[in-house]
């Protein structure tokens, strides 16, 4: 009891005093791939939630002359307070995030870089039948929450195609999901803004995104899925073409989930001309209860005009699961580029060591 005790005082410790502020309405739990379907759910049900990531963190910058310059913060990642409601066939929820007011590496923000809130989901839905499922508002996309929910490790890191800007969590829009016969998948289809749950629309095209898993309905390969989806999107005041094609193959047990995702991209920063092209393999293993082990690699390519534009990533985690409100995990991860790209963003060489606490209600 009292090594609980004491990895609970350290998870207070490293969790900021800002998160506390987040108080009655909770967050975004785990995404959990596949469709929500709740047709036939009777009463009214409201499920408040709060999630809050706090970590510490020391990255090592590598110079250009061979040296490394450090810097070290407490740092929150993540701070969710929500709210869901289902009557009947009707569902409804809504996120707020906390998010520093001024991006990284600027000077000030607003009241000093502040923590401010904004919506990162607000949507109402209903189980038009026991198969199909309509959302409308500030909706989850569809790509990032099957490969995020796949992961299960959202605290330690956020999905790369997030991190490089090729997808978006949330959007302004619709998507309707429709479960397959014999529960061995589904299908959807969203229409959003384009533009991300972070900024307003800047043009008059929206993004269509249709995508599927498939799996088998049951056995010992049940876990195996196969997903796949593409959006016909574009982005900026200049109407760029943004498309993405992205193929997964995931594997959803209990024990142990993994995944190796490809992503291509044509049109990218608002550059129609630009293509991307992002892989990541990932894991996530429980060997023992309540003990998890992460890992995670991702190749970039910035630019496929240019030859020498990548970056490699290279990740790798233990955590413990100390109750089911409560993990910490211990993250280290490594990021190389090649010489182009250096030139174009220098500093992106860097080693991060972190100590992170999920706290989910």
């Amino acid at each position: 009891m009292s090594i609980r005790r004491t990895a609970l005082a350290l998870a207070l410790a490293l969790t900021p005093a800002t998160a506390v502020a987040q108080t009655p309405a909770p967050p975004e739990p785990i995404p959990t791939a596949g469709p929500s379907t709740s047709a036939g759910t009777t009463g009214l049900a409201v499920r408040p939630g709060l999630e809050v990531f706090g970590q510490y963190a020391l990255r090592l910058v590598d110079g250009s002359a061979g040296d490394a310059a450090w810097f070290h913060a407490f740092e929150l990642p993540r701070a969710h307070a929500s709210i869901g409601a289902g009557y009947g066939p009707a569902q409804g929820r809504f996120v707020l995030e906390a998010v520093r007011s001024a991006a990284e590496g600027a000077l000030l923000g607003v009241a000093g870089d502040s923590l401010v809130l904004r919506v990162r989901e607000a949507w109402a839905g209903a189980a038009i039948t026991r198969w199909i499922e309509l959302r409308a508002g500030v909706v989850p996309t569809l790509t990032i929450p099957e490969i995020e929910g796949t992961w299960r490790l959202r605290a330690v890191a956020p999905t790369p195609l997030e991190v490089t800007g090729l997808g978006a969590p949330a959007d302004l829009g619709v998507t309707v999901r429709a479960r397959l016969p014999a529960d061995v998948g589904w299908v959807a289809v969203g229409a959003y803004n384009g533009e991300g749950y972070t900024n307003r629309e800047l043009n008059r095209g929206k993004s269509l995104e249709a995508a599927f898993a498939a799996h088998l309905p049951r056995g010992a390969l049940r876990p195996l899925t196969l997903f796949g989806s593409y959006v016909l999107g574009s982005s900026g005041t200049g109407l760029s073409r943004a498309d993405r094609l992205t193929g997964a193959l995931l594997w959803q047990g209990d024990r142990v989930r993994a995944g190796v995702s490809v992503t291509r991209g044509w049109g990218v920063d608002d550059d129609g001309a630009r293509g991307a092209l992002l892989v990541e393999g990932f894991a996530r293993i429980e060997p023992v209860a309540r003990f998890i082990v992460g890992l995670r690699a991702t190749w970039w390519q910035r630019d496929d005009r240019v030859d020498d534009d990548q970056v490699l990533t290279l990740l790798g985690s233990v955590g413990w699961r100390l109750f089911e409100q409560l993990e910490l995990h211990v993250a280290a991860s490594r990021q190389t580029a090649s010489a182009r790209t250096l030139g174009a963003l220098p500093g992106i060489e860097n080693t991060e060591l972190r100590a992170v606490t999920r706290v989910v209600f």
